[in-house]
This record gives C-alpha cells, sequence and structure tokens, in this order.
C-alpha cells in the first residue's frame, strides 16, 4: 500500500493540482510545514497551494527516495520552481501517517532558511506573494 500511495504522491508533485488532492488526502487531513499556516482539511490544504501556484505556477517536484514507516511513509523529495523570474528549489522530508492508503497527518520539515533568503533576493516576486497571502481564507 505504501509503495501506491508513493506513485501517487510523484505523480501529484509532478504537475501539482489541488483539484487531484482527493486521491491523496483524507477530508480531516492535518499538514503542517514551515512558512506555511497550518491545515487542518484537505480544503485548507488545496486553498494553500493554490496561492502557492499563484506565485510560482511551474512548482513541481522530485522525489528521491521513500521508506515505510509503521503507521505510514517518511518521502525526501526536492520542490523546485522559478520565482520573481529566478529558480528556487528546497529539499524537504514529509513524515507521513497514513488511513487507507490516503494522508490523515502529514509534517514536512526542511531548512526555511535557504527559501527565506531566496524570496529576500526576488523583489519582483514580493507583490505576488502579498497578494497570495492575504487572499482571502
Amino acid at each position: 500500500m505504501s509503495a501506491e500511495f508513493v506513485e501517487r504522491f510523484m505523480r501529484f508533485w509532478a504537475a501539482p493540482d489541488p483539484a487531484a488532492l482527493d486521491e491523496l488526502l483524507h477530508d480531516d487531513a492535518h499538514l503542517v510545514q514551515p512558512l506555511m499556516p497550518e491545515a487542518r482539511s484537505r480544503a485548507a490544504y488545496a486553498q494553500s497551494t493554490r496561492r502557492l501556484l499563484a506565485v510560482m505556477p511551474d512548482l513541481h517536484g522530485r522525489t528521491h527516495r521513500w521508506g515505510p514507516t509503521e503507521d505510514g511513509v517518511l518521502i525526501e523529495h526536492t520542490l523546485a520552481g522559478t520565482l520573481g523570474g529566478k529558480a528556487l528549489s528546497w529539499d524537504l522530508t514529509d513524515r507521513i501517517t497514513l488511513r487507507d492508503g490516503r494522508v490523515v497527518e502529514r509534517i514536512a520539515y526542511f531548512d526555511p532558511l535557504p527559501l527565506v533568503l531566496g524570496v529576500v533576493k526576488r523583489p519582483r516576486a514580493w507583490l505576488p506573494l502579498l497578494r497570495a497571502s492575504f487572499t482571502r481564507r
């Protein structure tokens, strides 16, 4: 079951589409990641994903490796895209708890400093980021 989930995860991050989150997340999924508000439902995470894609429309991910855990999987991957006209990428590890093959909890672990510095160095991205940040939640 873990391998099937990881295949769906990889397909999603190859070309993220918030409408496709039904295949990955339970409706009451709990998602935690640096620099973004905690999401306590699939709908909340879909909204966060839409805001992120508004400022990085070419965002995509590449999985490097994964391993099963007692209640889910650990996935090491890289997210990358263009922000303010320049490439930006960051490595992260997701600790994912699964129930019936879908996420009930995801905790993303990464050092946010390179991402913050990347944003600071791209003034063209500031206005789109502000707009996305203040989009009605």
